[in-house]
């Protein structure tokens, strides 16, 4: 089976490091899975893959991911292989484009969000319900995600839900976590450690854990790892709250899993999440995640002593703290976490995908 996963760039991000994990595992299941990109971001997921031994090309030089030139482009792409699997906006759109006449091969993307801007406007609704159209199956990867998207797309596209997975960390408990100060310089070692993995905008919403921070004690910090568009604002935020020095902003780390040893919980404040990778990732490392109580991201926690009201900067402050003093408590959930990684294990994600792919192929061939 060859299978041609399309997507904008492989910059650093959720979906991205979605393929960087899965693909290699799809390769060695004996699936031809390669990655077709819109424009060369030059980052260290296209390395990574190819030292995996996924191929990885790019469309163009163009670094303009709006080119209307784009689904003629692709079309030559897409003549042999039998998958063709589209990623994120706009890709979504030039796949179905280039797609269209195309009876050899199925189209299949994968829904991340249970929000976006097109879905929010009528006009831009009925827009993605005829891209929608020309899809064969539409992934979710949770059950408020296929809720949300369902109104948006013909009764015969496939939904199906296939969570997303984490390769699950090999830890023990003889490894011992490295010196804070060699992970993060001025983190002080008896500091209270929250850990925030997730790209600075709108949606992820640090600025609730910056006004949770000023609430809290002075042994307590707050790390983020990402970058993104409202870093500045979360900056001048946490000096404006006085509390610049326990907020450190990492910008992107490739150490993540540093980051989770030296972390003693883990905290997701997004106003909408499909699911919630990171949280999972945190999970996975024996870490209590504390997430905003929203569908999809709710889920994965799956614990309701985790969640608190979205935005509710003294709710997480309340949560943080029982976490703080209550040391059984922390280890108690922290285990449980982990058990509900489990549950989202990449080897299981990646199975019931080529399951779907092989279903989609069967019903083609039927037509």
């Amino acid at each position: 089976m060859k299978v041609l996963h399309i997507i904008n760039t492989l910059a650093v991000g959720g979906a991205e490091r979605l393929l960087v994990d899965a693909l290699p595992i799809m390769k060695s299941q004996g699936v031809d899975a390669r990655v077709l990109m819109l424009f060369s971001s030059g980052g260290g997921f296209e390395k990574q893959l190819r030292e995996a031994g996924v191929e990885v090309e790019a469309l163009g030089n163009s670094k303009n991911a709006y080119d209307l030139r784009i689904p003629m482009r692709l079309r030559s792409w897409l003549r042999d292989v039998d998958v063709v699997h589209a990623h994120l906006f706009p890709t979504q759109y030039w796949a179905a484009l280039a797609h269209i006449g195309n009876r050899r091969s199925v189209l299949v993307t994968t829904e991340h969000s249970t929000s976006n801007t097109r879905a929010q406007h009528w006009l831009t609704s009925k827009i993605d319900k005829c891209f929608y159209s020309q899809y064969d199956g539409i992934i979710c990867i949770s059950q408020a995600t296929a809720n949300a998207l369902r109104p948006r797309v013909p009764k015969k596209v496939d939904l199906r839900v296939i969570e997303n997975g984490v390769v699950l960390p090999h830890t023990g408990t003889d490894v011992l976590p490295p010196e804070r100060e060699s992970v993060v310089g001025g983190l002080p070692a008896d500091a209270f450690v929250a850990l925030q993995v997730a790209r600075f905008s709108d949606q992820k919403n640090q600025d609730c854990v910056i006004r949770a921070l000023k609430l809290l004690p002075p042994d307590v910090h707050v790390l983020f790892a990402g970058y993104g568009n409202r870093e500045a604002a979360c900056r001048l935020l946490a000096e404006r709250e006085g509390v610049a020095d326990r907020a450190h902003f990492l910008g992107m780390r490739e150490d993540i899993a540093r980051l989770w040893s030296i972390a003693d919980i883990g905290i997701m404040s997004s106003h909408w999440e499909g699911f919630g990778l990171a949280a999972v990732e945190g999970m996975a490392y024996s870490k209590p995640v504390l997430a905003s109580d929203v569908p999809g991201l709710a889920d994965v926690v799956g614990d309701k002593r985790l969640l608190f009201t979205p935005d509710d900067e003294r709710m997480l402050a309340e949560k943080v703290m029982s976490l703080r003093d209550d040391k059984d408590l922390r280890s108690q959930l922290g285990e449980e976490c982990l058990q509900q990684a489990h549950k989202f294990d990449i080897n299981t994600m990646v199975a019931r995908y080529v399951k779907f792919y092989e279903e989609l192929l069967q019903k083609n061939v039927g037509q």
